[in-house]
Formats: C-alpha cells, sequence, structure tokens
C-alpha cells in the first residue's frame, strides 16, 4: 500500500532532523572532551552551541513524533477530546523546550558562568522533560484502549493476534521514552553540576525517532499476518467511490449452544449473524 505524501514527509523530516541532531551531539562531546581537555575547573565553560542545538533538535524531533501518535488517537477514536489535550501537552512540551535552547544561546556569551543556565532555569527544563513523561503515558494509555476496543467476539485468530502485538509494541515504545524522560530529570535533579543528565538527554531524541520508523516498519508484517485469502479484493473498489470508507455487510453462521434461542428452539440449531465492516484506508495506512 502506498504510503500518503505526508507520511513520507513526515519521516523525512525525522531523519532530517536526526542527521542534525548527530552532528550537534559530536560537536558537544568534541567541545567537552577534546576542546576543554586541561582547561581547569572553575574556567570550563558549562554551555555550547552544541548542547544548545541538541536542545532544538530534540524537541522538533519529539514534537514530530508525539504529534504522529496523537493523529492515531484521532483515527482510532474518531474523536477529538483525547486528541485535544494531547494537543495541548505537547504544544507546552515544545514552548518548554525552545525556551530552554533560547535560554542557552543567551547564555553561551557569559560562559564560564558555572552552570549558570541549569541553575537558574532548571524549573523549566525540569518541567518541559516531566511533560513529555506525562504525554508519553497519555499517548499510550489511550492507543492501547482504543486498540483494545477494536476486538469483537468474531475475530478471526489471526485478528486477536494482531491487538495483543499492537497493544504489547505500544506500551514497550511509550514506556521507553517516557521512562527516559523521567531518567533524565532525576539525573537533572540529582546531579546538576555535571553532564550525566546530558548523557541521557542526548539518547532521548534516538528514542523517539526510532519508536516512529519501527511502528511505520512494522506494517507489511501486521498486514501480512492478517491478510485475507483474496487480496485482490480490495482491488476492485472504484476509485470515483464518494465516501472514504468501504462498508460491507458479512454474515456468520454459528452453531448455538442452547443458551441463546428461546421459546421451542432446539440445541444445535444454526443462526445467521449479521456483521458490519468498515474499510477505512486512511487508518488502516497507518497500522
Amino acid at each position: 500500500m502506498e504510503d500518503r505524501f505526508g507520511l513520507k514527509l513526515l519521516v523525512g523530516s525525522v531523519l532530517f532532523f536526526e542527521l542534525c541532531h548527530s552532528v550537534a551531539s559530536c560537536d558537544a562531546i568534541y567541545y567537552f572532551t577534546i576542546t576543554l581537555a586541561g582547561v581547569p575547573e572553575l574556567d570550563k565553560a558549562a554551555n555550547s552551541y552544541g548542547i544548545s542545538l541538541l536542545a532544538v533538535f530534540e524537541t522538533i524531533i519529539t514534537a514530530l513524533v508525539q504529534g504522529f501518535f496523537v493523529y492515531r488517537i484521532r483515527l482510532l477514536s474518531g474523536r477529538w477530546h483525547i486528541s485535544f489535550v494531547c494537543c495541548v501537552l505537547g504544544f507546552l512540551r515544545l514552548l518548554g523546550g525552545m525556551g530552554v535552547a533560547a535560554e542557552g544561546f543567551l547564555d553561551i556569551p557569559l560562559e564560564p558562568d558555572y552552570f549558570h543556565l541549569q541553575d537558574t532555569y532548571g524549573w523549566l527544563i525540569t518541567s518541559a522533560l516531566f511533560l513529555g513523561a506525562v504525554l508519553d503515558v497519555l499517548i499510550t494509555s489511550s492507543l492501547c484502549y482504543y486498540i483494545r476496543q477494536l476486538y469483537t467476539p468474531y475475530n478471526l485468530p489471526k485478528s486477536e493476534e494482531l491487538i495483543h502485538r499492537l497493544i504489547t509494541f505500544t506500551i514497550q515504545t511509550g514506556l521507553i521514552t517516557s521512562v527516559m524522560s523521567v531518567a533524565v530529570v532525576i539525573a537533572f535533579q540529582t546531579m546538576m553540576h555535571n553532564f550525566v543528565w546530558l548523557a541521557l538527554y542526548t539518547f532521548l531524541a534516538k528514542l523517539y525517532s526510532n519508536s516512529l520508523l519501527v511502528s511505520l516498519n512494522v506494517r507489511p508484517h501486521n498486514r501480512a499476518s492478517v491478510r485475507a485469502p483474496s487480496p485482490n479484493s480490495w482491488d476492485t473498489i472504484p476509485s470515483r467511490c464518494a465516501s472514504p470508507n468501504l462498508t460491507m455487510q458479512i454474515t456468520r453462521t454459528v452453531e448455538d449452544d442452547g443458551h441463546l434461542l428461546t421459546g421451542g428452539a432446539q440445541k444445535g440449531r444454526h443462526l445467521q449473524v449479521p456483521e458490519k465492516a468498515v474499510y477505512n484506508p486512511t487508518a488502516s495506512n497507518m497500522v
């Protein structure tokens, strides 16, 4: 199935900012391990352009990835209330991250000032990371809930397996980013005057981008596991169809066990159980 242009643009943007983030990480590592080697401790700068750029690119990558998963919530739920709350938290996370980056650039000419940025704006760094962790938990729990709603008593075994796999995968990807955000906050609050927290923070953007790419790359495997015997039947959908959804009426024959029948019906009678399946190409392209 061909991906939409918007999804391709999202992936391209994340990969571009990931490249920029890697370059900034290398610059920060080189600056603190090579350039400042041999400099007296009190004369060492606690900030650089590489660190400030890390905040910029990490914030952008986090916003793009979290926005993608919020869009998934919107598709699965069909409602805006949870998505709106997630958008508000994501916007606050974006403002906080950009605020930290802006203060970082303003602090560079003042170096060496012995961790002035961390001491003065530590609350902003902590708030931004904490909001990101809360948003990750909300996104994960919402996706798990709405994926679980896809289950019906008439699911085929492979469909049930796919639902369980999606829930497990969602918990794993959401848990690792939220735990890393909390770990950065703990390291920052307990060891503010060293760069242990910065080492953990450098990995945060990598975790977000990889969670996006893995969730997209696993789609062919998920589709293959539940593919119908006649996959070409989907190709017969006319392109001029006015509605983006294809609704099918399906009837299953099930054998009653004697509990559902009333009156004089006998056990073992076969019932015709109607079902309605809605195929949404936009939603299926995200799974």
